[in-house]
């Protein structure tokens, strides 16, 4: 019986990596609150509800960020990462995925978000 080779596991994060990564992401949710602040004396660009909407969008990206960033932080501790640390791996570079070209990422983040493919 012939078997296929087993595809490596891609790369986890330093827990430095991480938390820069983590910090850029909430800096992008925070970044996106800017048209739900009103500045006062002058018109609002949104309606309520499309501030609220915006807002718990943001809020939500601030959670997952938090959630996916304290569960992987705490599983980059093992000597052998378990398939969890790389589930939640994927799902955080999957949250960074629309900022990857973004241009205040950290140069040192880039190879996280777009690697290349292994041979």
């Amino acid at each position: 019986m012939v078997t296929s080779p087993a595809i490596p596991e891609p790369m986890l994060p330093t827990r430095q990596q991480l938390r820069d990564l983590h910090n850029f992401i909430d800096g992008q949710a925070y970044a996106a609150l800017g048209p739900i602040i009103r500045i006062p004396g002058t018109p609002h660009p949104l309606r309520d509800e499309q501030r609220a909407v915006v807002g718990h969008a943001v809020q939500a990206v601030f959670a997952a960020s938090q959630h996916l960033y304290q569960a992987l932080w705490h599983r980059l501790g093992h000597d052998q990462p378990d398939p969890t640390a790389h589930a939640t791996w994927a799902a955080l570079q999957a949250l960074a995925t629309p900022w990857q070209n973004h241009p205040n990422l950290p140069d040192h983040l880039r190879p996280l978000l777009n690697p290349t493919p292994q041979p």
